[in-house]
């Protein structure tokens, strides 16, 4: 099945074949329309709608994505358009705009894409924490950190899963995540204040994936130690970009990044399709 995806999709695909986030009975085609579902981590279902090229007719698109949906039995999966400042979907991506509604997605979160650059400098770490690599720390530990963290959280996702899967199930789910990015052992940091836990960084091999602090420590800046602390590694592992993304409503988050010499580049609108 994958080989009815042209390049560079296809090798995508076999690539994410070959991690366990992929398999050629996710893939569905008819007429000029394509799609692909991908699991975010080996052992999890597929979660997102990905590799997905409409064709020319919405409504064509729109009914594979709706069988192929009925053919998946998921209860819940996104899909996420990502463009230029400035851009629509609805007006610069309209036939894929068009399908995802047609089936059933909703439009539900604005998520600013973010990029840090090595000229424009590492950001100082002000050396007011200590770390301690997550990797090597009990999972029930950074698992309890994530529930934590996800309490008053602004992320638009979080505040789903808390809603539907609870607190429990969101921070597991985001641990198996974490834990299975490319990324070296000690990359992935829990922040300390003596010892108290004040929050945690996960880069990867190319984004920061994951920031956060407890609620107790918010209020006072720990966040942008956090992202000093991960940017910095990443910079010294030779990367020359850095990419992140937040939700546009999470203000506090998105202005330590700015604050940190990241650069808004574009835009990701995330839709949401759920079983009735």
């Amino acid at each position: 099945m994958f080989d009815q995806f042209p390049e560079p999709a296809r090798s995508q695909l076999r690539a994410a074949f070959d991690e366990g986030r992929a398999r050629p009975e996710w893939c569905f085609a008819e007429g000029q329309a394509r799609l692909a579902y991908w699991a975010p981590f080996p052992g999890s279902e597929p979660a997102i709608v990905w590799q997905f090229d409409p064709g020319p007719d919405p409504v064509a698109a729109g009914d594979l994505l709706r069988r192929s949906l009925a053919a998946m039995g998921l209860t819940k999966v996104i899909h996420d358009i990502s463009l230029q400042p400035g851009l629509d979907p609805a007006v610069d991506r309209a036939v894929e705009h068009e399908a995802l509604i047609e089936a059933g997605f909703v439009m539900e979160v604005e998520r600013l894409l973010l990029e840090w650059v090595a000229v424009s400098g590492v950001p100082d770490d002000p050396g007011r924490l200590t770390y301690r690599p997550a990797r090597r720390m009990d999972p029930a530990e950074v698992i309890d950190l994530l529930v934590r963290i996800s309490q008053g959280s602004l992320d638009h996702d979080t505040q789903v899963e808390l809603a539907t899967s609870g607190a429990e199930h969101e921070a597991r789910w985001m641990y198996d995540d974490l834990m299975s990015r490319k990324a070296k052992p000690g990359w992935f940091v829990i922040g300390y204040l003596g010892d108290s836990p004040v929050g945690l960084v996960a880069p990867d091999d190319h984004s920061i994936a994951y920031i956060g602090v407890v609620p107790e420590h918010r209020g006072h800046g720990y966040v942008d130690d956090l992202l000093a602390r991960g940017t910095r590694t990443l910079a010294e592992a030779g990367l020359p970009r850095v990419v992140a993304a937040t939700d546009v409503a999470n203000v506090p988050t998105a202005n330590a990044f700015l604050r940190a010499g990241y650069s808004e580049t574009g835009r990701l609108f995330r839709y949401y399709w759920r079983a009735s």
